[in-house]
């Protein structure tokens, strides 16, 4: 037994079996001393604190068992305090929370030191925090500190404890959160196909050619599209009249070109109906068929689903592919300032159109997100395609350049002005959640295409994110898609199974075909069948007179049938069922609602 020449090793409290009294250490000579004479002419032994592994993600709604390390000196003395708001401390010796105040107390590290707690579930909604003190104690002549204090502060200025490091004190703090379950949402949402537009008609007409008021080429805003259902006064619904054409015959920006050869109104109220509109499930429309699970937030988990998408009656699908995660999508809404502000040299032809926009929260806005292409609510006044992007302004200048025996004028590309996708434009953040993501943060956002004035002002414009990244950019989740099966009306792929019906008559070199049910027959699917000539090309249907029931169709070629024949439609479905698995990495702290961006991946006719 030596304290060496410093005096600087600990505290021999027993020889031989006997304890040295209370405040008192054995010396090598074997006498006894005073610990607070040997400490004040020989001071403390120390010890430090190197690491305390503690994971900070939110704790399981069901409770969990989580492991704690902490390393350092190996004379270093450490105890341990965990309690919850509610104020009930965590008792290490019988794994139980209690009133009554208790920690794992004066423990050495020697060479690391590993245990657990034990965290209950959560008894009902509210948040519950625990906050866990590690103390570096001062026991005999040990005296423990901490690393030195590395603090992380938060977007905001305020402190992030849990990224923060070390201590400038004896207590470093940690603290963990358990919340109640959240909420993920898969569903569907058509983005630009959805919202129904209406105008009027300018002239009666007899065929199949309509002029409205509105011009039908426009793309700011689009008014009008080909697949468009169109009902008006002497067109019902039933009709299921669509647009074929825009234009038709290249001379009058105002006509359509229609399925179906009816009789309109002059100045009567003429409605477009895009493909996807009254489809379930979709957006905030309609949970019909949706898919929700309840996850734990900070979280991962891989779930199950099943998605049963509908058509409105009398349209049908068509499959253009399988999904995958680039086809998943999530937005947010955001408000538009009073005035837009014009970039350095941007025509902005007289006021009137502007690439950047103040909005009054820029949070998770990123570069690429896309800008609400809704023809009418909250993309009234969007011009789209336009996604958030950086603005370059370049200019050509001409440089003299020497080399060698030659001299010679070369062009050179400068860029003049350069402008982010997104800017805080000096605004502080204002607001940030438990986890330190930024919640709050006014600032201007550029869009690739010059939006109108209109815009102005404007509230709950979606801004959509696309595909693993973007979502996880938008909503703090990582989702991965991986797709078991797509089936048609129950059966299993291909989804592109044949719907079959009846002849009512028979059919003698006509391409109008009475059939006993029209109600899963679609623009655009291939006809076959037992007396179909397919000599020339596959014969598809041009139109329906109906939406469902008993109906006529006009398809692409003469046909010579008999009453009674079974015909099979191919190329639609009137159900699509998509069934598979979704990996989710680090759930928010609040509900998210992740949609298929069905236009990405089926038509609907």
């Amino acid at each position: 037994m030596a304290y060496g020449d410093n005096n600087k090793e600990i505290f021999v409290k027993v020889i031989d079996g006997v304890k040295a009294p209370a405040g008192f250490h054995y010396m090598p000579n074997g006498k006894l001393m005073s610990d607070a004479d040997h400490i004040a002419i020989n001071g403390y032994v120390e010890q430090r604190i190197i690491s305390f592994q503690f994971e900070t993600r939110d704790l399981l709604n069901e409770g969990e068992t989580r492991r704690f390390s902490i390393k350092g000196d190996k004379n270093a003395v450490f105890s341990l305090e965990i309690y919850d708001n509610t104020g009930k401390y965590y008792n290490f010796y019988t794994n139980t929370w209690s009133t009554t105040k208790a920690m794992l107390s004066k423990k050495s590290i020697g060479v690391g030191y590993f245990g657990s707690v034990k965290f209950d579930a959560l008894p009902d909604s509210s948040l519950k925090t625990y906050t866990i003190n590690l103390h570096a104690e001062a026991v005999y002549n040990i005296k423990t500190s901490h690393n030195d204090y590395f603090e992380i502060r938060n977007a905001d200025n305020s402190v992030n404890v849990n990224k923060s490091t070390g201590s400038n004190s004896t207590v470093l703090t940690k603290i963990i959160y358990q919340d109640a379950l959240k909420t993920l949402k898969l569903s569907c949402v058509a983005p630009s196909l959805y919202s129904v537009s209406q105008g009027a008609i300018e002239g009666a007409t007899s065929g199949n050619k309509i002029t409205i008021d509105q011009d039908a080429t426009s793309a700011s805003p689009v008014f009008v599209e080909v697949g468009d259902k169109i009902t008006t006064t002497g067109i019902a619904s039933s009709i299921h009249a669509l647009v074929t054409k825009i234009d038709p015959d290249g001379n009058n920006v105002n006509e359509i070109e229609m399925s179906v050869t009816d009789t309109t109104t002059n100045g009567a109220t003429i409605t477009f109906t895009p493909p996807f509109n009254g489809m379930t499930p979709h957006d905030t429309d309609s949970d019909t068929g949706a898919f929700s699970s309840t996850i734990s937030s900070g979280n991962d988990t891989v779930i199950t689903f099943g998605i049963n998408i509908i058509p409105l009656a009398g349209r049908n699908f068509n499959v253009l592919r399988v999904p995958t995660t680039d086809d998943l999508c999530a937005y947010q809404s955001v408000t538009f300032g009073s005035a837009a502000l014009a970039i350095e040299g941007e025509n902005t032809s007289s006021a009137s159109v502007f690439h950047r926009w103040p909005v009054t929260n820029i949070a998770n806005l990123k570069q690429g997100m896309q800008l609400d292409p809704a023809r009418k609510g909250t993309g009234t006044n969007t011009t789209t395609p336009a996604s958030i992007s950086n603005y370059r302004a370049t200019s050509t200048q001409e440089v003299f350049v020497q080399s060698g025996y030659d001299n010679y004028i070369d062009n050179t590309t400068v860029e003049d002005v350069f402008v982010p996708a997104v800017d805080s434009f000096g605004n502080n953040v204002t607001a940030v959640d438990r986890n330190g993501r930024i919640t709050a943060q006014a600032g201007n956002i550029v869009f690739s295409a010059q939006q109108k004035d209109a815009l102005k002002s404007d509230t709950g414009v979606r801004i959509f994110a696309h595909g693993q990244q973007g979502i996880e950019d938008l909503t703090g989740v990582k989702v991965e898609l991986s797709i078991a099966k797509m089936s048609y009306s129950g059966s299993t792929n291909p989804v592109r199974d044949a719907a079959s019906t009846t002849t009512t008559g028979a059919v003698s070199s006509s391409t109008t075909i009475g059939l006993a049910d029209v109600g899963a027959v679609s623009q655009g699917m291939i006809v076959s069948g037992v007396g179909i000539n397919a000599a020339v090309a596959n014969p598809t249907v041009v139109s329906k007179s109906t939406d469902d029931g008993a109906g006529n169709i006009v398809v692409s070629s003469a046909q010579t049938l008999e009453s009674g024949q079974t015909l099979f439609f191919n190329g639609g479905a009137d159900t699509i069922v998509i069934r598979g698995t979704l990996k989710v990495s680090n759930m928010a702290i609040n509900d998210v609602n992740i949609f298929f961006d069905v236009e990405r991946f089926l038509t609907a006719v």
